[in-house]
């Protein structure tokens, strides 16, 4: 192949798409909206499937360095702190599970999977292009962007979010959900919210219809919090909204100690919250040279903690279709048979565990390791 595979959008799943094909020897050019790269965003966890995906890119040592490892993760009790339930707590020597668990930065995680790609291909990324408009035909598909660059390449996989604009031209314009939530997300300083830090580890306190979880990443010197608060309206979507502490300690009036204090501690600068939408499940991502990626494809709640994951899991499977088909159609029809089903569950099972998570304490206490099969999924080896 001789004309590159063009990428829009350089986040996290983006990224992985880039380096997963430039490692099958597949030339790739990433075109990105944002005129800058900052240090922008906070804290992600990545669970077991993220983990083997990027491990499988040569990312494991990079991955590893830069993330924190929980030794307990815990389900409490959002006023009295009792335990509900754990992943570590009553398996202290399930050392393997941890070491698929990386907390980190979500720039930092960025800022890695940049490094890798550029040390393939120094020259891939283009900032400053906003996606417009596509065409295609039997030879390849043509991509404008606002700025009135017009680029050609073999396929296009667009990977712009939830309000992707290649998704509303291939298949038309429909609203995101409101998911009837709003997330608030906080980073702390480890040397303010180390008075609240009585429960070691990362812990998840949960009342009826919101929730807070909290785990420290860059190697335990900040705390990253995010609570969910069920909501009849949402705010602006923008994920730069700032709250003051007077709101965050109204949202938590008469929870634990530990969680009041962090919300008392948080820098306003930090401190941002935005609604949370969704999307019901395409049954189809694809129209010929041209496929979805990530949110473009299946926007999903953040319950399950695999947005990111799954973004990954895309971007790790779409490498390997190019590495085993023999044309461009053969290996996104491949990609998109291979990662539709998995997308579709996974997208209403997170439904699922937003409406168990709103019912409270009592709801977590019963809740079973009911997502222990999908855990084990592997994109780097998984049958295509």
């Amino acid at each position: 192949m001789t004309d590159p595979i063009i990428i829009a959008g350089a986040g996290i799943g983006g990224l992985t798409a880039a380096l997963a094909l430039l490692r099958h020897g597949v030339p790739v050019q990433i075109f990105e909206q944002a005129k800058s790269i900052g240090d922008v965003g906070a804290g992600v966890s990545l669970g077991a499937t993220a983990s083997r995906g990027l491990y499988s890119l040569g990312l494991k040592a990079a991955l590893q360095a830069a993330s924190d490892t929980p030794l307990a993760s815990e389900a409490r009790h959002y006023q009295t702190g009792e335990v509900l339930g754990g992943a570590f707590a009553d398996r202290p020597g399930k050392v393997s599970d941890r070491d698929l668990l990386n907390q980190i930065h979500r720039a930092d995680l960025f800022a890695l999977l940049l490094d890798a790609v550029r040390a393939h291909a120094p020259g891939a990324l283009h900032l400053d292009h906003c996606f417009e408009h596509t065409a295609q035909d039997d030879t390849g598909v043509e991509v404008r962007f606002a700025n009135g660059r017009s680029v050609k390449g073999a396929a296009l996989v667009a990977c712009d979010g939830i309000r992707s604009r290649t998704r509303d031209q291939l298949f038309g314009v429909q609203e995101p959900r409101f998911a009837g939530r709003m997330v608030y997300r906080f980073l702390v300083p480890i040397d303010a919210a180390r008075p609240y830090l009585s429960n070691p580890g990362t812990i998840s306190y949960v009342a009826p219809d919101r929730s807070l979880l909290r785990y420290a990443v860059r190697h335990g010197s900040v705390i990253n919090c995010v609570a969910f608060v069920r909501s009849d309206q949402p705010s602006p979507e923008s994920w730069t909204e700032r709250v003051g502490t007077e709101e965050l300690l109204a949202i938590f009036a008469g929870w634990h100690p530990d969680v009041l204090g962090l919300a008392a501690a948080a820098p306003v600068a930090g401190t941002a919250k935005w609604p949370l939408f969704d999307r019901d499940p395409l049954p189809v991502w694809t129209d010929r040279r041209i496929t979805l990626l990530g949110d473009a494809a299946h926007p999903m709640l953040p319950f399950l903690g695999m947005g990111a994951a799954m973004a990954i899991e895309d971007g790790v499977v779409l490498g390997r279709a190019f590495a085993q088909s023999a044309s461009v159609l053969e290996a996104l029809a491949l990609y998109e048979r291979a990662r539709v089903p998995r997308a579709t569950d996974m997208l209403l099972a997170s439904r699922e565990q937003a409406e168990i998570f709103a019912e409270g304490p009592d709801s977590t206490r019963r809740l079973a390791t009911t997502h222990a099969d999908r855990m084990r999924y592997d994109p780097a080896t998984v049958s295509l």
